[in-house]
């Protein structure tokens, strides 16, 4: 039988002989300077909000209009029939509950972001059908 090397001696040979060869490839290539950082991206501006009421009016008016698109599929108008009527309920329990003013701001600034979002939709039903996805 042949003479063999202890099994622990032996990978550690293996080992040292692997990091020998691979540690000039690992190196790192330091030619290019860092990125500098973009300009910071600024803040929303500040909107001018109505009241709680005017905003969130604002926003049922807003999905009544999407609602009319002659471009949308039934199951579409029967969302914003769904999405309208817990609005209303949700603002109806707003006005029992009589909150504070920095919640009624917090509050009009949602319906406010909604009501564009749902008049950009609006637009985008305009120009045409939804895609059909297979």
């Amino acid at each position: 039988m042949a003479p063999t090397l202890p099994r622990v001696f032996g990978l550690k040979v293996i080992l040292g002989i692997l990091l020998v060869v691979t540690a000039p490839g690992c190196k790192h290539v330091t030619s290019d300077p860092p990125v500098k950082p973009g300009p910071p991206i600024p803040a929303e501006p500040e909107t001018d909000l109505e009241n709680v009421d005017t905003e969130c009016a604002g926003l049922l008016a807003a999905l009544d209009t999407y609602g009319k698109c002659p471009n949308l599929e039934d199951e579409d108008r029967e969302w914003v029939r769904a999405v309208m009527d817990s609005a209303e309920q949700s603002f109806a329990a707003g006005k029992k509950a009589n909150p504070d003013e920095p919640a009624q701001k917090a509050m009009a600034m949602a319906c406010h972001r909604a009501a564009l979002s749902m008049q950009f939709a609006t637009e985008r039903c305009q120009a045409g059908k939804r895609p059909k996805i297979d």
